[in-house]
């Protein structure tokens, strides 16, 4: 199977699972949902059904999350909890379903000016997602959720023709990458925790480091040593790059050769010794190649989709009627608003986070301006 097709399957995976809705407000019934604008891009219009779908899945799967990661407690106020930057997770959420809407449309329409279409695979495999996606609205949320089949089909299509668009983007990218340029080292360190006396901890960093240099210098050797005094001293393993940690600890790492040891003091922390294990680790330098790949092709994709978005229709979201979609009452059931006392769906199908967390995005998305992975993507989730 191709890359593009890959991409596709993991697409449409996304989209095949449970479409889910809440209920609609008082202002816009569920039945107006599918003839409700919400947003425009140029003259085309983009309606509720479609944004409400996507928001709902981006609901779902983050419940599923927080239920099984921290609990119902955690979970109960999720959504109102500010994330950091001003917002709320409510907030932010919805604001990534439009701007992945928005570059779905600007993908979509250079597909189309470029001559791009499905091929017959592909349309199978939109013709299944579409058959799946439908299934999963009637077990799940048959109450709330009015998307129809026509409407599932346009969503899934131009999701699929996205993916064609990026694949175009970043068909010029050179995935071949040499052991320089992904060369990863392997260290182990002890960090000795500052205490109350800056002179002691120093003290007792150059025992450790006379000790590794002196002979024990395998990795057994310095688990042994930091065991001697778990509350200040800390072992770790590390494999890195240039680049990856630019810091004191980093900095020595680098200038090591296999076998060396060294000493460094990290100003909040306390002193570093670092033993060079290897300064070119063959099996995490290959695995390292295609992440750079994928670097490559994320920059690519942001430099020509910036140029695509610029040039595309204006699109603007209708935020009174965006309102109207918002995340007070829960999808996702757990074991507290069940009679079972199973987690579950609102279908009472049991569910984990981790199936969630893969069938809720495309394989591996990027949007514009913002840096993530991107070697098979769509503004799916």
């Amino acid at each position: 199977m191709s890359k593009l097709k890959r991409g596709l399957a993991a697409m449409l995976a996304g989209l095949a699972v449970t479409g889910l809705a809440a209920c609609g407000s008082a202002k816009v019934a569920l039945e107006d949902y599918p003839t409700t604008v919400v947003a425009t891009f140029g003259d085309t219009n983009i309606y509720l059904d479609e944004a409400n779908f996507q928001a709902r899945t981006s609901q779902y799967t983050n419940e599923v999350y927080y239920n099984s990661y921290y609990g119902g407690e955690m979970a109960a106020t999720m959504w109102t909890a500010d994330t950091g930057t001003g917002e709320t997770l409510e907030e932010y959420t919805k604001e990534n379903v439009m701007r992945a809407i928005h570059q779905t449309y600007v993908l979509k329409a250079k597909a189309e000016e470029l001559g791009l279409t499905l091929d017959e695979d592909e349309q199978a495999l939109v013709d299944a997602t579409v058959e799946s996606t439908m299934e999963g609205i009637a077990d799940v949320m048959p109450d709330v959720v009015n998307l129809s089949e026509e409407r599932a089909r346009e969503i899934v299509t131009n999701n699929a023709l996205a993916i064609k668009a990026y694949e175009y983007a970043i068909k010029d990218v050179d995935t071949s990458v040499t052991d320089e340029e992904a060369a990863q080292r392997s260290i182990r360190y002890i960090l000795v925790r500052d205490g109350d006396d800056a002179a002691e901890a120093e003290t007792l960093a150059q025992e450790v480091r006379d000790r590794v240099a002196g002979g024990e210098n395998t990795e057994e050797a310095m688990q042994a040593i930091a065991e001697e005094d778990s509350d200040r001293y800390l072992y770790v393993a590390n494999t890195f790059g240039k680049g990856d940690f630019e810091n004191t600890l980093g900095d020595l790492g680098m200038s090591l050769a296999t076998g060396e040891t060294g000493m460094a003091y990290e100003d909040g922390y306390g002193w570093y010794v670092v033993y060079c294990v290897t300064d070119f680790d063959e099996e995490a330098t290959e695995e390292e190649k295609p992440n750079i790949v994928s670097e490559r092709r994320t920059e690519a994709f942001q430099a020509v989709y910036a140029d695509w978005e610029a040039e595309a229709p204006e699109f603007k979201v209708n935020e009174k009627i965006w309102a109207v979609v918002t995340f007070d009452e829960p999808i996702y059931e757990t074991e507290a608003s069940t009679e079972s006392g199973e987690e579950t769906t609102a279908s009472g199908e049991e569910t984990t986070a981790g199936e969630s967390q893969e069938g809720t995005a495309a394989e591996e998305t990027t949007s514009a301006g913002e840096t993530t992975a991107a070697e098979e993507t769509t503004a799916a989730q």
